[in-house]
């Protein structure tokens, strides 16, 4: 019967071109620019979002009765859908504004 065999003690890994050796603080190469955001607030996307479902609305109300004989007249419900909660988000994104401009604005 052999007896069993001690396992090897784990060696460090190798220091690799890049890594840090034992110890040494980290550097990050990559850094993100401060840039500030476009569109802070929302407001512009919200007015392009509310604009391209009110033509969407008028193009399927125009070819509503085609659109219906060919199965897709849920097409207008979706564009006049969308165009109500453009609405509603318009309102939103402007009472945000509005907070933001006077300084009341919370991240909590």
């Amino acid at each position: 019967m052999t007896e069993p065999t001690r396992a090897e003690p784990a060696l460090d890994p190798p220091d690799l071109p890049g890594l840090p050796a034992g110890g040494e603080t980290v550097r990050h190469f990559l850094v993100q620019a401060p840039v500030p955001a476009m569109d802070v607030d929302g407001f512009k996307a919200t007015i392009l979002g509310l604009v391209a479902f009110a033509v969407g609305s008028v193009v399927t109300g125009i070819f509503f009765d085609t659109l219906q004989r060919a199965g897709k007249g849920w097409w207008l419900g979706v564009c006049v859908s969308g165009f109500a909660l453009g609405l509603i988000g318009l309102g939103y994104c402007r009472h945000r504004r509005a907070r933001r401009r006077a300084g009341r604005w919370n991240r909590d």
